[in-house]
Parts: structure tokens; C-alpha cells; sequence
């Protein structure tokens, strides 16, 4: 293949990549793109650039034509054209924009009008277990407990996030950090915490909320890069012996002062 060809081929790829960001499955991409390259195209042409069958171009034709993206001439045989892929893209970004408001109102009522299980026992990993941490700081009408196992400059953002919004609620926060000689960064904490540091830190994470939910997590190898797991429990009485364990880990910290 010539290094024109090739560049044809790497510009067409980026374009069918493009469109898949717009919504676009890929058959429609590449169907589109012809037509789109070719600014008229009948379906005999469509299946000579592309190892389709007509039944199957057709079918992806119907669905083009029905969001609006191509148009149909009354020739025959019939052509197609396409439409102005900025309008595509402006059509798209309004239905992103009502679909996330959407999300951000009813959807996340919804969400968050599930009814809790006392009795509710959950396994967690990886990235779920921070999403329940984040969920936990949203439910908390009186404290948050946490042991972080990270400094706060190594904690994901949404989670700092979700104990800064709590700490503006008027929730009382109290955070053990590990002690590992270095400055504690509190810059993406915003609020008001009680902050004290540990050197015999475990190699687990523990978030306690209302002295009654609660999420235990860690490495399921020490000492490496795997999987994170993790358990959330919703039941006061295990939630009251875990603050009993938190404040005799956090009463003989060192109390920070920045």
C-alpha cells in the first residue's frame, strides 16, 4: 500500500471513529461515510466500496434515513445524500445536554430513593468500592469515619469530593491518614476535618458512616497491583463495634497540625 493510500485509509478511520463518538454503530459509520464522501451515492455504489450485501446496506439505510442523517432522492435507481455532519453533531450535543439533566434530576432521585436493607451485605471491588464510598458520604446525616490506607493527595478526586460536600453539610468528618514523613497536601479537601496521622496504618481502608454503615476494602494480595475488594455492611450493630475499633486506632494517632 503507497503512503497516500495509507494516509487515505488512517484519515477514513479517524472520520468512522468520529461518527462511533456521535452514536453511530459502525456499519452506519462507514455507510454514512461513503455517502458523505461521495455527496450521492446509490446502493449498487455503496456495495462495491463496502463488503456489504444490499439487504444489509438497505437495513442500515432505513435507520440512517429515519434519524434524519441521510436524505432519499425520488430517482431510479435512488440516491442518497448527506446530511451537514455539524447539524448531526448539534442534534447530538442537545440530546446529551436533556439527557444528562435528565440523569442529574429524576434519574438520580430515583437512585437515590432506594430503600436501604439494614441487613444489606454487599461484596465490592475496584472501582465500585469508591463509588459506594461516594455514596456513603451522600447518605450521611451525622459523621464519617475513615481509615484511608492513601494520603488525600493520592485519593481519587470524586472521593475527596464527596467528603468536602459533607464536610460543608455540617457532617462531622474524622480522617486517619498513614504517617510516611512527607507534608499532608489537603488542598483537594475542602471543609472542616479532624485529621490525625498513624504510623502503624493497616493495609486496609475502612469508611464508617452514622455508626452504622460501613466498607472494608484493600488489595486481594498484599503488597502488589491487583484487584481491590471490598465489603459494605448496613448493620448498627457490627457499624457500633467498628467505632469502637476506629477510636482505638484514631485515640492513639497523632493529632495534625498543618
Amino acid at each position: 500500500m503507497s503512503t497516500a493510500n495509507k494516509y487515505k485509509k488512517s484519515e477514513a478511520d479517524n472520520h468512522i471513529q468520529t461518527l462511533e463518538k456521535l452514536g453511530f454503530s459502525n456499519d452506519e459509520a462507514l455507510v454514512y461515510h461513503i455517502i458523505l464522501s461521495s455527496k450521492e451515492c446509490t446502493v449498487g455504489e455503496m456495495s462495491r466500496s463496502i463488503n456489504f450485501s444490499r439487504a444489509k446496506i438497505y437495513g442500515i439505510i432505513d435507520n440512517l434515513l429515519s434519524e434524519g442523517i441521510i436524505i432519499e432522492s425520488g430517482n431510479h435507481p435512488k440516491s442518497y445524500y448527506p446530511i451537514d455532519p455539524r447539524e448531526i453533531a448539534q442534534k447530538r450535543l442537545k440530546e446529551v445536554e436533556e439527557a444528562t439533566a435528565e440523569a442529574q434530576s429524576n434519574l438520580y432521585q430515583l437512585y437515590q430513593s432506594k430503600k436501604i436493607d439494614y441487613l444489606e451485605t454487599l461484596t465490592v471491588k475496584d472501582m465500585e468500592i469508591l463509588s459506594q464510598v461516594v455514596s456513603m458520604c451522600e447518605r450521611a446525616t451525622s459523621s464519617i469515619d475513615v481509615i484511608a490506607s492513601l494520603l488525600p493527595s493520592e485519593l481519587p478526586s470524586n472521593v475527596c469530593r464527596a467528603f468536602s460536600d459533607a464536610s460543608r453539610r455540617g457532617i462531622k468528618v474524622r480522617l486517619l491518614f498513614p504517617k510516611k514523613g512527607t507534608t499532608l497536601d489537603l488542598s483537594r479537601l475542602e471543609g472542616f476535618f479532624e485529621i490525625r496521622l498513624t504510623s502503624a496504618m493497616p493495609p486496609a481502608g475502612v469508611i464508617l458512616v452514622d455508626d452504622k454503615e460501613f466498607c472494608v476494602g484493600g488489595l486481594d494480595v498484599p503488597d502488589s497491583t491487583n484487584t481491590l475488594l471490598g465489603m459494605w455492611m448496613n448493620q448498627p450493630e457490627l457499624g457500633r463495634l467498628v467505632r469502637l475499633i476506629f477510636d482505638n486506632i484514631y485515640d492513639a494517632s497523632d493529632i495534625y497540625e498543618s
